[in-house]
């Protein structure tokens, strides 16, 4: 699948959470994928409360939500039965879109990534999920 770098040297996707259509940016350092939990509507996610806590590279998450069998397709690709963490992404999301005045729905982390056996190729721009 192809993928945009933007302004600030995030890779964005376009992929698919739950049959609905939404921008993604992948984070090799995103230990899980996450989505912001104003989404949940969006993406038909039913959440409970985690009591896991976690970390953002700006700050502690204070409210973190759990969503579990949920179903991702990237291009041909897909995974179905995964977890999703939600919580208020504003801060992250606000200084991406004041850089590059694009719609970020969530981030893809590492957990799919791994699944996925993902390549990610910067000359072609491309990344390659393996079934």
């Amino acid at each position: 699948m192809n993928f945009n770098i933007l302004k600030s040297n995030h890779i964005l996707i376009k992929c698919e959470i739950n049959n609905i259509k939404g921008n993604f940016i992948i984070d090799t350092g995103a230990s899980n994928s996450c989505i912001d939990y104003k989404k949940s509507e969006k993406f038909n996610i039913k959440f409970e409360i985690s009591n896991e806590s976690a970390t953002s590279a700006t700050n502690k998450i204070k409210k973190l939500f759990i969503s579990k069998n949920n179903k991702i397709k990237v291009d041909d690709w897909f995974l179905e039965d995964f977890d999703l963490i939600l919580f208020d992404m504003k801060q992250v999301i606000d200084t991406i879109v004041s850089q590059c005045d694009v719609e970020i729905d969530g981030i893809i982390g590492s957990d799919i990534l791994k699944k996925g056996k993902a390549i990610i190729n910067y000359k072609l721009n491309k990344i390659q999920l393996e079934f």
